[in-house]
């Protein structure tokens, strides 16, 4: 891995290069109100690279949250058109959990039967990441993440003040810096280690990852469940403001003429109550707290049992995001732990 270095000034203006070629759809962290969002940017000024957390995590230009994925007519078997949107995206400012879980959906859509819209439109992105510069309440990601982040992102920068160094993960990203100002670096990696650890997690998981599932599996039937499954209200929001969570259902709609339909994707969780709900009638996991313990069961024994990396990055984004406060592994860990 080569590690270069840029001064801010030119990076920012190297971006607004890569914006004016139109190569490329660029996507970068702006702040909206109070909150940080990945959205298009218009100019390199909209970047606000210093953020805690994005509202929702860059999976969504992965798998959005609505996608058609074939057009047909009504009664005519051979009338449907597949619909393909793989145009390039180039993501800036992806902290490192959420490439982390980047690296798991990869893995999910590649198992088995491939999900090949996914995987075109992760073949045709580049990613820069960075690590965090703002502290945010609920974020345990050292706890949980190890290195899986370098897996998949191309560039990493590590802010230094008044330059970022670069962390040249892989050959896509080494074509991509081709013509910006980059210099030598000749910050020593003790310097950069510590800029990119200075911004502490404000919380911990409380049970080793090494240990996490066996120490589930063990309670598997405590109150716990039924104690915040009384709290829920299978809203879904922790679901589906997760960066690991890659559930989905497929179904048609018809337009009001009849003339024209869709086959569409739509994101969906096991939190919600009809998640599990079959053709007869039968809900096999209609009691909020079977739902609640499911979800944390996924996260911490089956995903990593599967592919030997917790399911949960400790973003923190559900923690934040749940009405009744008690989303998030932490809480329920916390919970076992002081009721033994």
């Amino acid at each position: 891995m080569d590690i270069l270095k840029i001064s801010k000034k030119d990076f920012l203006s190297f971006v607004d290069r890569k914006i004016s070629e139109k190569k490329s759809r660029i996507v970068g962290v702006i702040q909206k109100g109070f909150h940080y969002v990945f959205d298009d940017l218009k100019s390199s000024g909209d970047l606000s690279l210093d953020y805690d957390v994005t509202i929702l995590p860059p999976k969504k230009y992965f798998q959005p949250p609505k996608e058609v994925l074939l057009k047909f007519v009504p009664k005519k078997a051979d009338s449907y058109i597949s619909v393909n949107c793989y145009d390039p995206v180039t993501i800036i400012g992806i902290h490192y959990y959420d490439l982390a879980a980047i690296y798991m959906m990869d893995r999910a859509f590649s198992d088995g039967e491939r999900d090949e819209h996914y995987l075109k439109k992760r073949e045709n992105s580049l990613l820069i990441g960075i690590y965090p510069l703002k502290h945010y309440k609920y974020r345990f990601s050292k706890s949980v993440v190890k290195d899986q982040y370098y897996k998949v992102a191309d560039l990493m920068l590590v802010d230094m003040g008044e330059e970022y160094v670069i962390e040249v993960v892989s050959e896509k990203g080494k074509n991509y810096l081709k013509g910006s100002n980059l210099r030598k670096n000749d910050y020593s990696l003790k310097e950069i280690d510590q800029a990119k650890t200075r911004i502490k997690d404000d919380q911990k998981l409380p049970v080793s990852v090494d240990i996490a599932s066996e120490f589930l599996t063990r309670n598997y039937y405590h109150s716990v469940w039924k104690y915040f499954g009384d709290k829920c209200f299978s809203c879904g929001s922790c679901v589906f403001v997760c960066p690991t969570c890659y559930c989905f259902d497929v179904m048609e709609e018809i337009d009001l003429t009849l003339s024209e339909g869709k086959r569409i994707k739509v994101w969906d969780g096991c939190m919600l109550e009809d998640f599990a709900l079959v053709a007869d009638g039968n809900n096999f996991r209609r009691d909020r707290a079977e739902r609640f313990r499911h979800r944390t069961f996924r996260k911490v024994k089956y995903l990593p049992d599967k592919y030997r990396y917790f399911g949960c990055v400790g973003c923190g984004r559900c923690a934040d995001a749940c009405t009744a406060d008690i989303a998030g592994p932490n809480k329920v860990f916390k919970y076992i732990l002081e009721n033994q």
